[in-house]
């Protein structure tokens, strides 16, 4: 009888899962690539105000799945890189075919960049107003598509799951777009950037455009970085990154990026984000250079496997975040909880293990893995009172069922997600 009713409890916790999804979540899309073909789409998205003062407009290539017949996809917005001076939307193609190919609508986005020529070459001020400027207009980019979503409709978006990424200054701007904000310590300076480029939103976009929010829902970082970690905080956006510790232009760790301003790599920000509660989640490529870890074949492996994880939390947050508590603890299964205190961490599992820990419990019991569809994955046994790591090598990314049983008891049950 007792197995009758967990068996009925983890089907309806398995119904529960699939359904709390969006249209399109089934398990495959947004991780893996479910599309053959994508269609590309270029089009304007932002009135703005260059570095001479002159009216400009903004223009993205929007990348989608060719023949969706989804009714809501996820956004992701990019910025290419070139340290602010150089560089074309067209760099990012690679990563927006990679995007949609799994279900996202990708947009790679043109943004201000300083012009060396008439101007010359920019100090670190400059260059930190021409980051600003490139923030604003990736904010502007966000808004793009909740407007589009409110009346063309063009493209389907999900309003609710809009990220940002980019690699090297687009990665740098979109660290910036999500994490600095108005409760961060700001140095004067920079404030005075900020204040003249129309605050922490911009000054890029139509009027219209400005009535939409501006939030992210997270950031897909390769080889960036922000100009202080500290403006990281609790609550916040998670955060993907792939660096390379031997990157000569923007550092793993801190220093001086380009050669021009200061900046705190990914190898620095990702343990400070672990630290304050934010998701995070790294791939270091050891030896690897700024722009090499992307084009050449030794490294394309870490690269592949930095997607991977990065494309199951967006599948994750797209699909499950509003079913599921920042810091997930167990549930107890209301006909047989037996008030036991237990808990699994890391909540989501980031790597290949995870830690169960009992703090009082005077016996022994095993743990149960089963993947939504309610099929039993893995049983570890010996379970015992203090914490006890778990393997989940060869757990692919997604949501489980967690099952702790005593003796002829169900204990509880919790859910775990698997980046």
């Amino acid at each position: 009888m007792k197995r009758l009713i967990y068996t009925t409890a983890l089907t309806i916790f398995s119904y529960q899962l699939l359904h709390a999804q969006t249209p399109a979540c089934d398990g495959i899309r947004y991780k893996q690539p479910v599309f053959a073909a994508v269609k590309k789409t270029t089009l304007p998205y932002a009135p703005a105000t260059n570095h001479l003062g002159q009216p400009i407009t903004l223009s993205m290539d929007v990348y989608e799945p060719e023949g969706d017949t989804a009714s809501r996809r996820p956004v992701v917005v990019l910025e290419h890189g070139g340290s602010f001076v150089f560089g074309n939307k067209s760099d990012m193609a690679k990563w927006c075919e990679l995007l949609a190919k799994r279900g996202y609508v990708a947009a790679s986005i043109q943004y201000r960049l300083f012009p060396v020529f008439p101007l010359g070459i920019p100090d670190s001020t400059k260059i930190m107003d021409t980051a600003v400027k490139a923030v604003g207009d990736m904010k502007a980019a966000v808004r793009f598509f909740r407007e589009d979503a409110a009346t063309a409709n063009l493209f389907r978006a999900d309003t609710a799951h809009i990220f940002v990424g980019g690699y090297s200054a687009g990665a740098v701007a979109a660290l910036h777009a999500t994490y600095l904000d108005e409760t961060d310590n700001i140095p004067p300076f920079m404030q005075t950037i900020i204040a003249n480029n129309g605050g922490f939103h911009g000054n890029s976009g139509s009027p219209s455009n400005k009535t939409y929010s501006s939030k992210i829902g997270a950031v897909v970082n390769m080889s960036g970085g922000l100009y202080r970690r500290g403006w990281i905080n609790d609550g916040e956006p998670p955060m993907v990154g792939v660096h390379g510790t031997a990157d000569g232009t923007v550092p793993f760790l801190t220093g001086v990026a380009a050669n021009i301003a200061y900046l705190e790599g990914t190898g620095v920000l990702h343990p400070y984000a672990l630290s304050t509660g934010v998701w995070t989640y790294l791939k270091k490529v050891p030896g690897g250079g700024h722009t090499d870890i992307y084009d050449q074949a030794q490294y394309a492996a870490q690269v592949n496997n930095y997607w991977m994880r990065a494309t199951a939390l967006l599948e994750h947050l797209t699909c499950f975040v509003d079913t599921l508590p920042q810091i997930i603890t167990p549930v107890a299964e209301p006909a047989t909880s037996h008030g036991i205190d237990w808990t699994i961490f890391p909540n989501p599992v980031q790597y290949d293990a995870c830690t169960v820990r009992l703090p009082a419990f005077d016996g022994i019991a095993t743990l149960v893995f089963h993947d939504v569809q309610g099929r039993e994955l893995l049983r570890v046994g010996n379970i015992r009172q203090g914490t006890q790591e778990v393997s989940l090598a060869g757990f692919a990314p997604g949501v489980y069922a967690v099952r702790l049983e005593g003796t002829g008891k169900v204990l509880g049950v919790c859910k775990l997600v698997r980046m």
